[in-house]
């Protein structure tokens, strides 16, 4: 649907979260159905590490009893360890997506490139084959890279119906970074929602942990650290005039909330939904 505001968090299955946004007496296999009753979009994050079955997606489609609108993140064979065989694990994700997708609750695919994924001829050419491969399916893109922020990188995209992610992240030296707050910021990203599709990613600013984990060769708790971060009234409430432009120029808005330690993001999408309603 058009000019539809999709609002969420990324990932869902933490028991963390019981007593700050699960009831504390909720079954670990209630949590999905619990979180339908509160958020119209989800963004699953653990297809990154697991390839996806179509009777795994069926069941979220069950759970979630047709209220939840999907955006599912790409295998980290397709974006982080891409081999020669990306083909055939392409093939394998969009047969597990298919059912989802005819639906019409499959919101986007996003391929998430890691900073290390940079602007040159080899990469450009495989994010053109993959966009390819994945044509009838509604894609996003977010590069962690801000080489990639350029011009013509905005209408290959736009040339192939693909969507391109900002992210609410540390203004860090190799991060893209937006000042989601200033007019300017709308002016120009409208020139780069593609589709009928904006896609806003919000991971906090947690600049001291950002990298910290990385030095340490310590992945798992990076992923924690880094998105450790809690946005105030004030922060969130910079996002609601950008959010409110996208549905007013008739694009559907998908925000998904990253910042999932200690149930931040829940906390911070809730929010975030009751100042869009005001």
């Amino acid at each position: 649907m058009m000019n539809e505001i999709l609002i969420g968090t990324s990932g869902y299955d933490y028991p963390e979260w019981k007593g700050v946004f699960y009831p504390d007496n909720l079954a670990r296999k209630d949590f999905l159905l619990y979180y339908s009753t509160k958020f119209n979009a989800l963004e699953l994050n653990s297809t990154f590490y697991s390839m996806p079955t179509f009777e795994r997606m069926e069941r979220f489609l069950e759970r979630s009893e047709g209220r939840v609108n999907f955006s599912v993140k790409a295998h980290r064979l397709l974006t982080h360890e891409i081999s020669s065989l990306w083909k055939t694990e392409a093939q394998v994700f969009k047969n597990a997506l298919r059912l989802m997708n005819q639906k019409n609750l499959l919101s986007s695919i996003l391929f998430q490139f890691p900073q290390s994924f940079h602007y040159d001829v080899d990469n450009r050419f495989y994010l053109s084959y993959l966009l390819d491969e994945f044509e009838g399916f509604p894609v996003a893109v977010e590069f962690r890279n801000k080489q990639w922020l350029l011009d013509s990188v905005f209408e290959g995209l736009a040339k192939k119906n693909a969507s391109f992610v900002y992210c609410d992240m540390p203004d860090l030296k190799y991060l893209p970074a937006f000042d989601f707050k200033s007019r300017e910021f709308l002016e120009q990203s409208f020139q780069n929602l593609f589709g009928n599709m904006a896609y806003l990613r919000l991971h906090g600013r947690n600049a001291a942990n950002w990298y910290g984990s990385e030095l340490n060769n310590n992945v798992e708790k990076n992923g924690n650290a880094r998105y450790e971060y809690f946005y105030s009234d004030e922060e969130l409430f910079s996002f609601v005039p950008v959010i409110k432009f996208i549905k007013n120029a008739g694009k559907r808005c998908q925000v998904f909330f990253n910042n999932h330690p200690k149930g931040y993001g829940a906390q911070n999408a809730l929010k975030l939904k009751e100042m869009i309603c005001d």
